[in-house]
């Protein structure tokens, strides 16, 4: 953040007042010092006098009947940063804001039921969406303006921001009903689109080949990825590819996934010696990335590179898995077991500062190591960025490799990555947001209990199990399950998101945890899933939030995947698995109530349902369970079978002499202390198998 360390705002002494705040021995603060998601915070000593999202802001527009602006952004946001210094630290704009308009400052990834409904708005009204986002609304909250990013003036053809607020301002006072009017008019408009309920239509496979058939068009073949720059990583669609190119057999799909993940693990896009992905890549080549590194991000390509692993067994896939929660685990990891959200772009006010190098830097750094692993890392003089290099990796460092030989290369690597990393940690490091969002929390405990599996790597199963422990412990209290934690402040109301996002999470942690009472959590998974019907509508589709909120003007809805997965098809897919775990019928028939709810839009748009047409490909394929019973290394031996296939639609139970609470274990006790491992299809199971030998012999039939 610009000009202001997260210690120095979590340390301010706050003196009250009634407008404006004044902080001991610091600038003039604003209503959001008192919040503590570090991106109000980093607005705090703005002139503009934000207000957080509530009743205070919001009852004060009503009563002086002043248009609100409503600005919504995240902490890892560069140009929300820009947008700040330029307009926000403006004393003429921030006096125009706060004479005319009660300016309001969101944290997307505090309210994304706020930020998805004005997202909604912004981009029906301008065709295009991103952050920050600009809405400019009545006191009824209906937008009547909206927009991204503006520069302060008039450039390029593109208004400032300043001629913006000047001219909204002028227009609100001398044309208030017309702009009342046509607010009201394009909220009748939205609201019908976003609550029209589609005609149903038979689940089927078809969904699948017109979903892969569709990506495909816009699929890069020359880099990999889907789109042009600015390119994002698609982990859902890749891990779709990976998906139907096992169901149907056409390798299409599968190669074309692969040179998706290889194109990014040698790109820029990855960190290349600290680990980890960036948002997304400002150029179709994966060369240059945006730099800043989001939780969700990396938990959904760990899981794709999983998958990519399972089905070839190609080494890289692996070491990018170690290597990413390694990241994830180093830089991302709070003392009590949860998860930060994200890693700034900017260090010291300049984007990727961080990260990149100089020629000189790596020879003082490297010394007689330098000029093999620059060639490696293809770094030249006049560089690739700004005068410096992102390290990233050609077809030159394949030949720098055959040249010296894989032992030689992988030593020179191993010391020259270390004496990197040194240097880089002596630099600015970017800011940490490290408010800890539930949601996320459950997409980074599947990749750690997927990478557990792959690699064997116990850290990542204890990781695991603190951050569910942590989760159970401080963000589950009373039956609710918090949506954002930081210094031991909970955030209010509940999300679809999170109870998702996290139960998926303990099923997985569920067929992982090796360590003791895994049965813990089927239980903690079934009192998330237990709240699910608290978010449906009469026909089975999922609102984002369980009910009518007082500042929302609509009860929102995501059914379509965006960077993260759609809430509602996460929890169709769980709670389809937790049915053959449990038996409980109402999990399955809310599931595929759901299913058919959303039927009619998945037949028009499925592409843009990936995740849920992960819950289709469930439904309609065999259901394949595995029951081992025993404790000990023959256990762990035929778990480490089961999980190195791939096999997306497969469920795994196991427990020691006494059975699990799952309906699975019944008539599968362990009475001679032998372990059986069960193969079960649609529910006829085979023989148990009593030797490791004999049970990978049935895994490999199926």
């Amino acid at each position: 953040m610009p000009g202001r360390s997260d210690g120095m705002l979590g340390t301010a002494r706050i003196e009250r007042g009634n407008e404006m705040h004044q902080t001991a021995g610091s600038r003039p603060s604003n209503h959001l010092i008192h919040e503590s998601s570090p991106y109000l915070l980093s607005h705090a000593h703005n002139p503009v006098n934000w207000y957080p999202w509530g009743e205070e802001a919001l009852s004060r527009a009503r009563a002086e009947n002043k248009p609100i602006f409503l600005s919504i952004g995240y902490a890892a946001c560069h140009w929300c940063h820009v947008m700040e210094r330029e307009s926000f630290e403006n004393e003429q704009i921030a006096a125009l804001l706060n004479e005319k308009f009660v300016s309001i400052k969101v944290d997307r990834e505090q309210r994304p039921d706020i930020d998805h409904i004005y997202m909604t708005f912004t981009q029906a009204m301008t065709g295009q969406g991103g952050w920050p986002m600009s809405v400019f609304l009545t006191p009824e909250l209906k937008p009547f303006f909206a927009g991204t990013y503006f520069p302060p003036d008039n450039q390029h053809g593109r208004p400032g921001f300043g001629y913006i607020v000047t001219e909204l301002a002028s227009a609100y006072a001398e044309n208030r009903s017309q702009i009342v009017e046509s607010a009201d008019a394009i909220y009748d408009e939205i609201y019908r689109h976003v609550n029209m309920t589609g005609d149903t239509t038979p689940v089927n496979e078809s969904m699948l080949t017109a979903a892969v058939s569709y990506l495909m068009r816009s699929f890069d073949h020359a880099n990999g990825g889907i789109g042009t720059a600015p390119k994002f990583p698609h982990p859902m669609e890749l891990s779709l590819f990976l998906r139907y190119g096992r169901r149907s057999g056409d390798l299409t799909y599968l190669l074309a996934a692969e040179k998706a993940l290889q194109g990014m693990a040698q790109g820029g896009i990855y960190d290349q010696i600290g680990g980890g992905f960036a948002r997304y890549s400002t150029d179709a080549k994966w060369l240059v990335p945006h730099f800043e590194k989001m939780l969700y991000d990396n938990a959904l390509l760990v899981t794709t590179y999983v998958e990519a692993y399972q089905i070839t067994e190609n080494k890289l896939y692996r070491n990018i898995v170690r290597d990413t929660l390694d990241f994830m685990l180093r830089e991302m990891t709070d003392p009590g077991g949860g998860f930060y959200s994200a890693l700034d772009a900017d260090s010291e006010g300049v984007e990727g500062k961080f990260y990149v190098w100089s020629t000189e830097e790596m020879k003082e750094i490297l010394g007689s190591d330098h000029e093999a692993v620059a060639q490696y890392y293809n770094v030249t003089a006049e560089g690739n960025f700004e005068g410096k290099n992102i390290l990233h990796l050609t077809l030159q460092s394949e030949r720098t490799r055959d040249k010296l030989g894989d032992s030689e290369m992988n030593a020179l690597l191993a010391r020259g990555n270390q004496k990197l990393m040194a240097a880089r940690a002596k630099r600015v490091r970017p800011l940490t947001d490290d408010k800890i969002v539930t949601s996320w929390n459950g997409l980074a405990l599947s990749a750690l209990c997927k990478g557990f599996q792959i690699t064997g790597e116990k850290r990542f199963l204890e990781a695991a199990i603190a951050n569910a422990e942590f989760v159970r412990r401080e963000l589950f209290r009373n039956g609710i399950l918090t949506h954002a934690y930081r210094d031991g402040v909970h955030s209010e109301g509940e999300f679809l998101e999170d109870y998702a996002y996290y139960l998926r999470g303990l099923i997985d942690l569920y067929e992982s945890d090796i360590t003791g009472d895994n049965d813990r959590w089927l239980q903690f998974a079934i009192a998330l899933a237990d709240k699910a019907p608290q978010f449906t509508d009469a026909d089975g589709r999922f609102y984002l939030r369980p009910d009518n909120q007082p500042d929302l003007i609509f009860r929102p809805k995501e059914e379509t995947d965006g960077a993260l997965p759609a809430p509602g098809s996460v929890m169709l897919l769980a709670l389809l698995k937790l049915h053959r775990v449990t038996e409980k019928k109402e999990y399955g028939e809310l599931a595929e109530r759901g299913l058919r709810a959303i039927s009619g839009q998945l037949a028009r748009y499925p592409s843009g349902m990936t995740t849920a047409l992960f819950a289709v490909d469930y439904y309609l394929s065999d259901k394949v369970e595995i029951v081992i019973v025993g404790e000990g290394e023959p256990r762990d031996l035929m778990l480490r079978e089961a999980w190195k296939r791939y096999m997306p639609n497969r469920l795994i139970a196991f427990a020691g002499d006494k059975p699990g609470s799952s309906p699975l274990f019944e008539g599968r006790g362990n009475t001679d202390g032998r372990t059986r491992g069960y193969l079960c299809r649609n529910s006829v199971c085979t023989l148990p198998a009593l030797s490791v030998e004999e049970f990978r012999k049935r895994l490999s039939e199926v």
